[in-house]
């Protein structure tokens, strides 16, 4: 009787534990309009308000018919409007039949499991560019600044397009994500490549370690 009871209890124990399902996260999809971000950067590049930096995504341009599809690389932000979900760069319009007259299209965004962009997301930091607007706004002599999205620590080179001048400076700080600028930098690096209290548009990329 006490074998019966002991392999009774041992039963209801242990076969919920073998029937259980492992907990997958699901992947996230949203729909909305994204507005086409003009920059002479090329490749397929998305600005989105939350997915972090190097997220691989299917956009899906709802739009067009038939609906076209680009795999993409978030590689900047945007603030939080419930009009836009995403920007996307010139080059990844095109590639997805945007109508640059209208300016923007309905988008499907699906995100592709982190499983399979350790490799793509590696790689994306080592070679990491993007095109954008800088300010020296930041106190100090150092060759600091703050991006909205890159880890502190990481080394960036700035270089003002216009004039050719350049400059390694190292990520100190983070700034809220905007659409009007992409990179904060202290007064000693602004002045190393031409930049003042006016926006002035830049290159960055990351320094090979």
């Amino acid at each position: 009787m006490r074998k019966l009871i002991l392999v009774g209890l041992l039963t209801v124990v242990l076969v919920p534990c073998f029937t259980q399902q492992p907990q997958v996260k699901i992947p996230k999809v949203e729909e909305g309009n994204a507005f086409l971000y003009e920059t002479d950067e090329t490749g397929y590049y998305i600005s989105h308000a939350t997915y972090p930096f190097g997220t691989q995504v299917v956009v899906t341009n709802l739009d067009a018919d038939p609906p076209k599809q680009l795999q993409m690389q978030v590689g900047g932000r945007i603030e939080q409007n419930p009009d836009w979900l995403a920007a996307i760069s010139s080059t990844a319009a095109g590639a997805l039949g945007m109508d640059f007259v209208k300016g923007y299209t309905r988008v499907r965004i699906a995100e592709i499991p982190k499983v399979t962009q350790r490799k793509a997301m590696r790689a994306t930091v080592r070679k990491f560019s993007q095109f954008g607007l800088a300010i020296g706004r930041r106190d100090g002599n150092d060759m600091t600044a703050a991006h909205p999205s890159l880890s502190v620590g990481t080394k960036i080179r700035v270089t003002n397009p216009k004039t050719g001048q350049s400059v390694v400076a190292t990520v100190t700080a983070r700034i809220r994500a905007s659409q009007t600028r992409v990179l904060e930098l202290s007064q000693a690096a602004a002045k190393s490549v031409g930049v003042n209290n006016r926006s002035t548009e830049v290159r960055i990329e990351s320094v090979d370690k």
